[in-house]
C-alpha cells in the first residue's frame, strides 16, 4: 500500500511540474500579446492561468490528503476519510472569492504584475479585484511583490542566461552555477546565504521570464542614465 501512495505522490507532483511549466508558458504567451499591443487576446491566456491555478489547488490537497494516508498507514490508525476530505476542501475553495482564489496567488499576481509593467514600468499597479469581499489587503499584496534580485549570487555580477533551482528557487548566471556544480562534483548547496537547499544540475530550468524582466531592468537603468547626462548638460 505504501509503494502504491508513495506512486500516486509522483504521479500527482509529475503533474504539478507540468502545470508549473505551462503557466511559464502562458506568462511569455501573454508578455509577448502585450508587447505587441494586442491586449483583448490576453483575456483569454488570464482565463488559462486562472484554470492551471485550480488545478494546482485541487492537485495541492490530493497530495496533502496522500501523505496524510501514507503517514496513518504507518501507525496502523487510518483516520482519514479520502473521498469526503477532498470534497470538503474543494467545496471551501470553490466558494472562496477570486480575490482570495487568485490575488493572493503569487504566480497570478506575478502574471498580472509582469503585464502591468511591459506598459506601466514603475507605476503602481491598481487592484486586481476592487470591490470584491475580501479583497481589503490584496493592493498591499500585489504592489507590495517580491522584490527580485537581478544579480547572479555566484558572480555578483548581472545574471546572464538565468536559470532557477526547482529545489529553492533562486536564480543564477547559468555558466556560473553550472560551473560551481562540477566543481562539487555534481551537486552543491545553494550559494545563497541563508539557503540550505542542496542543487543539481537538473533541477535547474532556464527561466525566460526572468531573462525578461532583467532585460527590462537593464534598460530602464539606462533611460535613467541618459536622462540623468542630458539633465546635466541642460
Amino acid at each position: 500500500m505504501q509503494s502504491q501512495l508513495h506512486s500516486l505522490r509522483a504521479y500527482i507532483q509529475s503533474i504539478n511540474d507540468i502545470a508549473e511549466d505551462t503557466i511559464r508558458v502562458c506568462t511569455v504567451a501573454g508578455l509577448d500579446l502585450e508587447e505587441l499591443g494586442e491586449s483583448d487576446s490576453i483575456d483569454t491566456i488570464d482565463k488559462a492561468m486562472r484554470k492551471l491555478i485550480d488545478a494546482q489547488h485541487c492537485m495541492d490537497i490530493e497530495s496533502s490528503l496522500v501523505a496524510q494516508l501514507s503517514s496513518q498507514l504507518d501507525t496502523s490508525a487510518v483516520e482519514t476519510d479520502y473521498l469526503s476530505s477532498w470534497e470538503q476542501s474543494m467545496s471551501k475553495y470553490e466558494n472562496m472569492s477570486e480575490a482570495s482564489k487568485y490575488g493572493r496567488n503569487e504566480k497570478y499576481r506575478d502574471f498580472r504584475q509582469q503585464l502591468w509593467d511591459v506598459n506601466h514600468e514603475g507605476e503602481p499597479m491598481p487592484r486586481l479585484f476592487a470591490g470584491q469581499a475580501g479583497d481589503e489587503s490584496d493592493e498591499e499584496l500585489v504592489i507590495a511583490g517580491a522584490r527580485l534580485t537581478y544579480r547572479c549570487p555566484v558572480t555578483t555580477s548581472w545574471l546572464v542566461d538565468p536559470v532557477t533551482s526547482k529545489q529553492c528557487k533562486h536564480s543564477f548566471s547559468k555558466e556560473a552555477i553550472l560551473n560551481f556544480i562540477r566543481s562539487s562534483r555534481g551537486s552543491c548547496a545553494c550559494p545563497v546565504d541563508g539557503c540550505s537547499k542542496t542543487i543539481r544540475s537538473s533541477d535547474l530550468y532556464a527561466d525566460k521570464l526572468l531573462e525578461r524582466k532583467v532585460a527590462r531592468h537593464l534598460r530602464q537603468l539606462e533611460m535613467e542614465e541618459t536622462a540623468a547626462q542630458y539633465t546635466v548638460v541642460q
